[in-house]
């Protein structure tokens, strides 16, 4: 399984402290950017503070936003972000975002909430390359993951077993074999990683959870 850290800055000094922290452990990282509308709670635009960063992280991005098609093109032009997710609840036109992303020769997501139906993001398959389940209702770190989330994400893969699942939110040791086992590939996680003094062990006790 692939283990994925993940930042929700508020400034661009909150971003390089928390790439900086987190660059010696691990090859990527997973931006989180909310807009203040989708969810309460506000974040950077990221595209703008990562021209002024550098890092050779690869670049994982979660829009957690009303109107990705305003982000879009900025992330597409400006930054090196190879992953780029978009919510099935936002109010654009998904299809157009997933081709162009995809046109750019990047990989394309759909991301979508707990209380969502699998059945809105059917019609965007064959327009994705990975399918992103929020474990915890969106917007700050630390939420707990939601257990019924299990079956959910197991009757998707066996449906799909081709499509790539990302999981994302409430991990640790305790959840990782479920998930895994559910069908997840990739692991997102934020305050697991982000909130301990030591990253690189919470990346190492993930990824042993993962083994057993």
């Amino acid at each position: 399984m692939e283990i994925v850290p993940a930042i929700l800055a508020k400034t661009r000094e909150e971003l390089e402290q928390a790439i900086r922290k987190i660059e010696p452990h691990t090859e990527r990282v997973h931006l989180d950017i909310l807009d203040g509308g989708f969810t309460p709670d506000k974040t950077i635009l990221g595209y703008v503070e990562l021209e002024q960063i550098k890092t050779n992280l690869k670049i994982d991005v979660h829009l957690m936003v009303m109107h990705p098609e305003e982000y879009i093109p900025q992330w597409l032009s400006k930054t090196i972000a190879d992953r780029l997710a978009i919510h099935v609840e936002s109010d654009d036109h998904l299809g157009d975002m997933f081709l162009e992303i995809r046109a750019q020769g990047k990989k394309a997501g759909i991301a979508l909430n707990p209380e969502t139906p699998t059945g809105a993001i059917i019609e965007y398959l064959s327009m994705v390359d990975y399918i992103q389940f929020m474990t915890v209702h969106p917007g700050s770190y630390g939420r707990p993951f939601l257990t019924d989330m299990i079956d959910k994400i197991s009757t998707f893969h066996d449906t799909y077993p081709d499509k790539m699942i990302v999981v994302d939110g409430g991990m640790s040791p305790e959840v990782i074999p479920l998930v895994k086992m559910a069908g997840a590939q990739v692991i997102v996680s934020g305050s697991y990683i982000m909130n301990n003094p030591d990253p690189a062990k919470a990346i190492e006790d993930l990824k042993q959870a993962a083994i057993l």
